[in-house]
């Protein structure tokens, strides 16, 4: 009894295991179906997500990709395709390997426009190039090879000209630094305390004469200028200046020797020597070297002055006033100075004999090979407006 209740257990607990495996396997089985529902819905859902058209037109050139909400991919998903809801993958494959065709056939056809629209472009401008080189007007290279040989000396002069005919009275003169200049010179008469020279800035330029007018009545100053100019008396405050050198700094022998030619009214010449002998006792005290013999350059001298009377052996004290100054412009033009400083030229001559000695002044403020500052200290204020540019001091 006992063994048939066994076997009836045994047989249920089979049957129930049996029931229990079947059970699991349908649970496993409609996971799987519902998988594969799942995989179809986001096969659906990844093809409706893919929303794209393909059109050609009838010439097959021209290919246009356009994404819509509306394409005909979608529309056949919502009509039920089940072809392309089944092979799904395939055909989304193909399509995109068809769409990739397209893209590259597109890109192609966009780099040859736009290798023609260069290719355009550039012969535009070979055109345009050409037509401005046969234009009529000549070009600055055309231009320059047309002036002449000699243009730049040409056109040089025309400007100082210009500048002449156009400027104002000492206007030029700024351009270019002085050949001699006193700067800012103050001398004081240590006795009575007096600023003779107070703070006086002048300058003279080589190739021009220049008057400097003082007071008559001021002999202090007259003498107290011409010592300073000459380097005799050294400036209290301020620089006389040749060029670029202090002639503070210059031996005395040196300044009245070839830097500075000085026509004083009295010692001017030996009234015991002729006139030759004159102008070698200067060339002599001078100390310098001459490329000529020194009396050659001293007949020389002597007939540029218009002196008349050069081999007679006739002492210069016994000679008119007039050839007098003619000698003592000769010494001052024969150690070579570039700058010629002289105190009353004229004084005790009449009208005439003036003349004629203001006119050798500005004769020798140029020659051939040098250019000279031409310096007339005066109280006359005729003399003063003789001369190109002229200065009053205080």
């Amino acid at each position: 009894m006992s063994d048939n209740m066994n076997d009836k257990n045994e047989n249920l607990d089979e049957t129930v295991v049996d029931e229990t495996a079947e059970t699991a396997s349908n649970e496993t089985v409609d996971d799987v179906a519902t998988d594969d529902i799942a995989a179809d819905a986001s096969s659906a859902d990844s093809i409706e997500s893919i929303d794209f058209a393909v059109v050609y037109d009838d010439d097959n050139a021209d290919i246009e990709i356009a994404a819509s909400d509306g394409a005909e991919i979608s529309d056949d998903v919502n009509d039920g395709d089940t072809a392309v809801a089944a092979d799904g993958d395939a055909v989304v494959s193909a399509d995109n390997a068809d769409t990739t065709e397209v893209a590259d056939d597109a890109a192609t056809a966009a780099d040859t426009a736009d290798g023609s629209d260069v290719v355009a472009n550039n012969a535009n401008q070979v055109r345009e190039t050409l037509a401005l080189r046969s234009s009529d007007e000549p070009t600055v290279l055309e231009s320059h090879e047309m002036v002449k040989a000699d243009s730049a000396t040409s056109v040089s002069s025309q400007l100082d000209r210009e500048i002449k005919h156009h400027r104002k009275k000492d206007a030029f003169f700024f351009k270019a630094n002085p050949t001699f200049a006193l700067d800012h010179v103050t001398v004081t008469n240590r006795k009575t305390g007096r600023n003779i020279l107070d703070d006086l800035s002048l300058s003279f330029h080589a190739g021009a004469t220049h008057a400097v007018l003082v007071d008559a009545e001021d002999r202090e100053q007259h003498q107290a200028l011409l010592a300073t100019m000459v380097g005799m008396v050294r400036t209290d405050r301020g620089n006389v200046m040749h060029k670029s050198t202090n002639l503070s700094d210059v031996e005395p022998v040196e300044m009245l020797g070839h830097r500075i030619g000085f026509i004083p009214q009295r010692f001017a010449f030996r009234p015991d020597l002729d006139a030759e002998s004159n102008v070698l006792y200067a060339m002599d005290a001078s100390n310098r070297n001459f490329l000529k013999p020194k009396p050659v350059i001293a007949r020389d001298l002597l007939k540029r002055v218009g002196f008349d009377e050069v081999t007679s052996g006739l002492a210069v004290g016994e000679v008119s006033e007039l050839n007098q100054r003619r000698v003592a412009i000769a010494r001052a033009l024969s150690c070579e100075a570039e700058v010629i400083i002289a105190d009353e030229p004229t004084a005790g001559l009449d009208a005439d004999d003036a003349a004629v000695v203001l006119d050798l002044l500005k004769k020798f403020k140029r020659d051939a090979d040098r250019r000279r500052a031409i310096i007339v200290v005066t109280t006359n204020p005729e003399i003063a407006d003789a001369m190109e540019h002229s200065v009053e001091l205080d």
